[in-house]
């Protein structure tokens, strides 16, 4: 097994201003990198979080979004 710091069996997943996602090939674990902190999570972990994520973002976007307004009935 490769260390830690080897990153050539490391597919890039996804990658931003804010984060870097990569899969390791040898171990099938998700590298997930948000400015100086790093995560290893496991498949079924990395997806649960991604699914928890979304489902935040789509809520913090509801309380963002003001309610389009009801338009008077002439």
């Amino acid at each position: 097994m490769s260390a830690d710091n080897d990153v050539a069996d490391r597919q890039i997943l996804a990658r931003c201003a804010v984060c870097q996602v990569e899969r390791c090939v040898e171990c099938d674990t998700v590298h997930l990198h948000i400015g100086h902190t790093s995560l290893r999570l496991t498949m079924a972990a990395f997806l649960s979080l991604g699914t928890t994520l979304i489902e935040a973002a789509q809520e913090a976007n509801r309380a963002v979004v003001p309610a389009t307004p009801h338009r008077a009935a002439n």
